[in-house]
């Protein structure tokens, strides 16, 4: 049986790490909405803390970018899929769809 240590612990963790997503989230969101996803990495070796921070974000940066761009492919073709589909079925339909879609135009 779990002590009540391990348990509020595992919750604190798992509490931070959320946290910790949530931020991290933010600033590349951030970073996508000021920079696009042109941003340039710029790394202050003096600092590494900061350094690895901007790597993370600006990968996060390029990560989304190319998320973007794969979405609106696919929904660019999946748009066009729809479009000819419904062409098909205007064109597959009887002549009681065509006088009920002439009635109602």
């Amino acid at each position: 049986m779990p002590s009540i240590l391990g348990v509020v612990f595992w919750g604190i963790l798992k509490f931070l790490l959320v946290a910790l997503g949530i931020v991290y989230s933010g600033l590349v969101l951030m970073a996508y909405r000021t920079a696009g996803p042109r941003c340039q990495l710029r790394l202050d070796w003096q600092r590494p803390t900061r350094a690895a921070q901007q790597l993370l974000v600006w990968l996060g940066v390029k990560i989304l970018a190319a998320s973007v761009v794969v979405g609106r492919t696919a929904l660019e073709m999946l748009s066009e899929a729809s479009a000819e589909v419904g062409e098909w079925y205007l064109r597959r339909r009887g002549e009681a769809g065509a006088t009920v879609r002439s009635h109602f135009l």
